[in-house]
This record gives structure tokens, C-alpha cells and sequence, in this order.
């Protein structure tokens, strides 16, 4: 007699279905999908760079800004005035002023003053204005401007390129009895805190260019009344701003 509660089947003609396996293209697919995740986290395409088409009097313009602005951020104008200040101009603050700022935000919450220019007659003079960043133990730099115009450039602690011009101009008599004689030159003053996303040497020759551009507009609202001559190319620049690093300023 069989025992049917301990009968045993006899097992299925089909073997069970194997296990199933990663193949290997599987694993290919995953190490190319973390590579690239990490590449485009060290790039991050989502970054933008937005820049002002012109900017300080209008003199700039983006591709002058560029250089200095880097890959991503967003550069603005603080308080943006359509027209240069000069001693013989009436005083109209709406519209005029000598000095131009432009701020960069980055997206990292870093910020900082990108590029701060300012336009002056040289009360001092050249050789004063030397010698004050000198005593300072400031490196400066001397640069040819060829018969018109001198330049000087400022590193170690104040990084600026400064272009005088020979500009004969008029000083109202109602100006301070200390400048009522004007002097021989205007000065174009351009720097910044450091916060700088160009190379050096790129940064370093865009302060030049800079300067020369703000220099043929302010020749132009001086009214200078000899023939200025202002050399067609900036010369070559020392090395006055490195790369964007701790001296942005983190938000709050």
C-alpha cells in the first residue's frame, strides 16, 4: 500500500530558470554614468555668466569686461551715471560722475568688487602718486605712454593700473584755492579688491585696455585743448591680479 502523505513527485522534465545575471555591458553603463556625473559636477553646465552690455559712461562694453569676469556670475553697475565729472562740467550729480564700480555675485555666494575706475585731474602728479605707493611697500611699475601719457602699475596689496594724460584744461575760478591752477595731466585710476576669475596675465592686460578706452572718453569731456595723444595699443602689464579665491566675500 504507498503512503501518499510522504509521496514525492518526480521532478519536472523543465530544469528551474536560472538566476539572473549583471551582464557585463550592465556594469559599463554604470561607471560611465558615474563619470560623467562627476565631470558635470566639477563643470556644472547650469552656470551662467550674465555682463552688462556697456558699462562706465558707456566706454565698455561686454567684451571689454569679459576677461576679468570669468565663467560664471553676474557682474552689475553700482549707481551707473551716463556722463564723466570734470572740473570744467557743471555739477550734475543725475547724470555725472567720476567714478565708475561694477560688482560680481557669483552662484557660490561669493561676491566682491570686480572692477572700480575713477577719473581725476593728477592734483599730485605722477612722481607723488609713486612715491606715496612706494612708502606704502607697494611694487610699482613705471610703463612707457609714449609723449602723452605715462602709466603706472600697482601691485602688492593695491592692485590698479593708473594712465596720465596730457590734458590742457581749464579750472573754473569758483575750484578750491589749492586747484585753481590745473595740472599738466587727468588720471584714469582701475583696480579691484582681488576678486578676480581671469588668469593673471589676462586680468593684468584688461585693466590696461580698460584704462585706455575710459581715458579717450574723458579726453573727450575734458575738452582738452592741445592735441592728446594717447598710445593706440596698452603696453604690456606686470602680473597685478590673480585668480579668484578667498577674497570673495561669502553673503551676510
Amino acid at each position: 500500500m504507498v503512503d501518499v502523505a510522504h509521496f514525492v513527485p518526480n521532478p519536472p522534465d523543465d530544469p528551474r530558470p536560472p538566476r539572473r545575471r549583471w551582464a557585463p555591458w550592465s556594469a559599463g553603463v554604470l561607471g560611465v554614468a558615474l563619470i560623467a556625473g562627476s565631470v558635470l559636477w566639477v563643470w556644472r553646465p547650469w552656470r551662467s555668466l550674465e555682463i552688462p552690455r556697456s558699462a562706465c559712461w558707456s566706454a565698455l562694453s561686454e567684451a571689454d569686461l569679459k576677461p576679468l569676469a570669468g565663467a560664471y556670475g553676474t557682474v552689475s553697475e553700482v549707481a551707473p551715471r551716463p556722463r564723466i565729472q570734470t572740473p570744467t562740467s557743471p555739477q550734475e550729480n543725475e547724470i555725472r560722475s567720476n567714478a565708475c564700480q561694477l560688482s560680481w555675485h557669483g552662484d557660490d555666494g561669493r561676491q566682491g568688487r570686480l572692477l572700480a575706475v575713477r577719473v581725476d585731474p593728477a592734483w599730485s602728479g605722477i612722481d607723488a602718486d609713486r612715491a606715496q605707493d612706494t612708502a606704502r611697500d607697494r611694487r610699482v611699475t613705471p610703463l612707457d605712454g609714449g609723449p602723452g601719457a605715462a602709466w603706472l602699475a600697482t601691485a602688492d596689496g593695491s592692485h590698479r593700473v593708473r594712465l596720465y594724460v596730457r590734458c590742457d584744461f581749464q579750472v573754473p575760478a569758483a575750484t578750491d584755492p589749492k586747484h585753481r591752477t590745473a595740472p599738466p595731466y587727468f588720471r584714469v585710476d582701475v583696480g579691484s579688491d582681488g576678486v578676480v576669475a581671469a588668469p593673471s596675465e589676462q586680468g593684468s592686460r584688461a585693466y590696461g585696455d580698460i584704462a585706455l578706452k575710459i581715458a579717450r572718453a574723458a579726453a573727450a569731456e575734458y575738452r582738452c585743448t592741445n592735441q592728446v595723444q594717447l598710445p593706440t595699443t596698452a603696453p604690456a602689464m606686470p602680473g597685478l591680479v590673480g585668480e579668484k579665491q578667498e577674497k570673495g566675500k561669502a553673503h551676510g
